[in-house]
């Protein structure tokens, strides 16, 4: 009996506390044994057939986990949820589970927003935190309709920025899902501008008071995406906030680095200290 618990204790370990009927019985542990367990409180019913296993205790990963197990097999955690996690979207609070299940397999729970779909191709899917969740190509896909075009197109930015997410990719998953409505709107989406930090906004409103061209902003350029890029004049400028790097010396080696690769670096109090010979900089190099 001891080792059995053990077993189940080591399996739930895997998953955040969470196991399933099914993967207990799998396990190889009896059915009226998993009944007892239940009834003497090693086992904490969460969904019907999924437990916590020895204590209640919750987390977000634990509830997306138990989620997934609620939903059966091919369940994927998605939409809201998976960009979350995927860290694609702004939002300290974890939203409420949404999981996509394949229509013959899957099923509904209480408490769990459940997405139907013939069948989610496994190029879509993923082990996150040991939890089954859609790919970040996927998740765009999905939140394409919901979201607003700025907020799509900054989610675009993090899913390259956390994972490497590229157009191409975006296409290849938009391929796979042609049914799937939004997707037009994701690819105008991959490819905008975004402005992410009060040191680009300040940079643009420089531009713009002193009558220069305005950049395209935080785009792919070959392997790595640029703060500002001005394709028809091939400059690219990057600019540098002290606050994102661990220490100074960091910041200082960035600095060079950006100016060894003959992109011009500026930095906050470039900006917003020294704007008048920042502009004359830039006019030099043809603005």
């Amino acid at each position: 009996m001891g080792s059995n618990f053990a077993k189940a204790s080591a399996l739930a370990a895997r998953q955040h506390g969470r196991v399933s009927w099914e993967q207990l019985v799998a396990a190889g542990i009896d059915r009226n044994v998993i009944q007892r367990w239940i009834e003497d409180g090693r086992l904490h019913p969460v969904h019907h057939g999924v437990y916590a296993v020895g204590h209640r205790g919750r987390s977000m990963l634990a509830d997306y986990m138990a989620a997934v197990l609620a939903c059966g097999a091919g369940a994927a955690l998605s939409h809201w949820p998976a960009a979350h996690l995927m860290r694609l979207l702004p939002g300290r609070l974890p939203p409420p589970p949404e999981v996509t299940v394949p229509t013959l397999a899957g099923r509904r729970r209480p408490g769990i927003v459940v997405h139907r779909v013939r069948a989610l191709h496994r190029l879509d899917t993923w082990q996150h935190e040991n939890i089954c969740i859609v790919t970040a190509p996927r998740v765009l896909l999905e939140m394409a309709p919901r979201l607003a075009s700025d907020l799509l197109a900054r989610a675009c930015h993090e899913a390259w920025v956390h994972h490497r997410v590229r157009p191409s990719h975006i296409e290849a998953c938009i391929a796979r899902n042609p049914t799937k409505p939004g997707a037009a709107r994701l690819r105008r989406a991959a490819t905008a501008d975004v402005t992410l930090s009060d040191l680009e906004q300040g940079f643009l409103a420089l531009l713009r008071g002193h009558g220069l061209a305005l950049p395209r902003t935080n785009i792919l350029h070959g392997e790595d995406k640029v703060d500002c890029s001005w394709p028809e004049l091939a400059l690219i400028v990057e600019l540098l906030s002290y606050r994102f790097h661990a220490s100074r010396a960091a910041f200082e080696e960035d600095v060079a680095r950006r100016r060894r690769s003959n992109h011009v670096a500026f930095t906050w109090g470039d900006v917003f200290e020294r704007g008048t010979r920042t502009v004359a900089e830039l006019r030099r190099l043809g603005l």
